[in-house]
């Protein structure tokens, strides 16, 4: 029951968070449950006629045909839902070089995914008796789910990396700056998230993390039926399983700033505004899809000038977030910034648009 009304609410946030995108109209809607419903059916079919041909067959056969036709299948849904929902680009003139940024962004992932089937595969080999078929089974998910992934990712990667190749042959607006600019630029940002507080303080945080497990802890020993040896074990493990997720979270806070100078000491020294989106730092977003969309735009005064993009991002299961992008404004913009205004105010009419 409560699997369902979870369920029911997350479906209820998204339809919400699809209500308030721009993209969102009733025809759009409508034709993405038509043919994502289609595409559902026509997979289940798939298993079912799979399942029904294999009966009788060997259990390896089975199980393998099966495990193929769903991962075939979830690849076509997958295809089809980032198909029917990503927003239409321009075609690429024949000269375009299609960039690689975000497909390159995918190796390490890759090569995190080859060493963990590796690991498995060997542990699979030295492990004897029948605990190896759980290295099987564990080894199998990974394999399954781990594909998925990387289609996904990659299909998504270079969906990215066209409609960026789109924003550089035909930018409304293309900035390049110094090194000495650059490094400013840098510096300035780094040194903005440094002075932010953590959003996570023990002296004065402690309290929302002891509550909590304190009423865990009180629920396992009045209502649990086990032991309180066992109790005392669960509710030692879990205190622990939960404040090592914080203190990861809080030193994951604290590596912030470091990596943003990582990333924009490696990023090119230039900024792209064009119809599909910005491309700065290092960083492509696009004005208008269905995970995000373009709030505002307006400029920073604070030395260097620069310009500021809010962004809603829509993920699922979650809230919808602000995400902000600053750009540098070179020497001598102004002619550029009031050409963007224009160009900008166009392609999203209900974003609110500062920059004159």
């Amino acid at each position: 029951m409560y699997l369902v009304g979870f369920a029911l609410l997350s479906v209820a946030g998204a339809w919400f968070a699809w209500r308030s995108n721009p993209m969102y109209s009733l025809g759009a809607t409508v034709r993405f449950v038509v043919v994502v419903g289609l595409s559902v059916a026509a997979v289940l079919g798939a298993v079912i006629a799979t399942v029904n041909a294999t009966t009788g067959q060997p259990a390896a056969v089975s199980f393998g045909t099966l495990a193929v036709v769903l991962l075939a299948g979830t690849m076509s849904l997958i295809w089809v839902i980032m198909q029917v929902s990503a927003p239409k680009t321009a075609p690429l003139p024949a000269s375009a070089i299609l960039v690689r940024v975000h497909r390159a962004k995918l190796l390490s992932w890759l090569r995190r995914f080859g060493w963990t089937v590796l690991v498995t595969g060997m542990l699979a080999v030295v492990i004897p008796g029948d605990a190896k078929y759980v290295v099987y089974t564990l080894g199998g998910m990974v394999v399954f789910i781990g594909l998925i992934m990387l289609f996904a990712g990659y299909f998504a990667a270079l969906q990215a990396d066209r409609s960026l190749t789109s924003v550089e042959s035909a930018a409304w607006v293309h900035w390049r700056y110094t090194p000495a600019q650059w490094k400013e630029w840098s510096d300035v940002q780094v040194a903005r998230l440094e002075a932010v507080p953590p959003q996570w303080q023990w002296r004065r945080d402690w309290k929302k993390l002891a509550i909590p497990l304190v009423a865990v802890a009180v629920g396992v020993f009045v209502f649990d039926p086990g032991d309180w040896l066992w109790k005392a074990a669960y509710v030692i493990g879990i205190s622990g399983l939960i404040t090592g997720l914080v203190v990861l979270s809080s030193r994951d806070a604290k590596n912030v700033p470091g990596r943003v100078r990582r990333r924009l000491m490696s990023a090119p020294p230039e900024a792209y505004f064009g119809a599909g989106g910005v491309f700065a730092d290092g960083v492509y977003t696009q004005w208008l899809t269905a995970g995000n969309y373009l709030l505002s735009a307006g400029i920073d005064e604070r030395a260097p000038r620069s310009l500021t993009f809010v962004f809603e991002v829509l993920a699922a299961g979650q809230a919808p977030s602000e995400v902000r992008q600053g750009v540098l404004i070179p020497p001598g913009a102004e002619a550029d910034i009031a050409t963007l205004a224009t160009a900008l105010s166009a392609a999203c009419p209900s974003a609110r648009i500062a920059l004159t």
